[in-house]
């Protein structure tokens, strides 16, 4: 038996990253800080929990009141994924969100049920990556895993309803 630390739990939310570091981090990569991408950066920092583009759309996006273009709404979400800064999930039903917590490598436990994400930096597949370079000959730049349960508000409600037994 290993003697391995019990996984770091975060809970994703606006205090993790404020939009002053984010915009540092753009400038750092080489992004123009423009307006629009700012006003991108302060709403996706304002979600405690994953949201979809879509999501970033109807509250920020041209369509709807909003002043921001649905592609460039689509292109900084790529970028702040692509800086880490986001996380890109894929959600039970297939469909992509994002989440933004701390910076660095993590990884998620997602509720089926309501969509929440908690991340966790212990990583599992970091002992697999040696053997599968090897036997699969490729070399391995990163990884994802998500994992999908159903969080303890979820189990209470569908208990509640009948459909777990507690």
């Amino acid at each position: 038996m290993t003697d391995q630390a019990a996984p770091t739990t975060i809970t994703p939310g606006p205090a993790l990253l404020t939009s002053r570091e984010v915009e540092a981090i753009l400038v750092q990569h080489g992004y123009r800080l423009t307006r629009p991408r700012a006003a991108v950066v302060e709403a996706v920092l304002k979600y405690t929990h994953p949201f979809t583009a879509e999501q970033l759309v109807a509250e920020v996006g041209t369509g709807n009141g909003g002043s921001i273009g649905r592609a460039t709404i689509y292109r900084t979400l790529e970028i702040l994924a692509s800086l880490d800064v986001l996380t890109r999930l894929i959600q039970p039903d297939g469909h992509p969100a994002y989440i933004c917590d701390s910076l660095g490598h993590r990884h998620h436990v997602v509720c089926s049920g309501c969509g929440s994400a908690v991340a966790f930096t212990f990583c599992p597949v970091q002992e697999l990556v040696p053997a599968l370079a090897r036997d699969t000959a490729f070399e391995i730049h990163d990884h994802l895993l998500e994992v999908f349960g159903v969080c303890p508000s979820c189990q209470v409600s569908a208990a509640r309803a009948g459909g777990l037994r507690a």
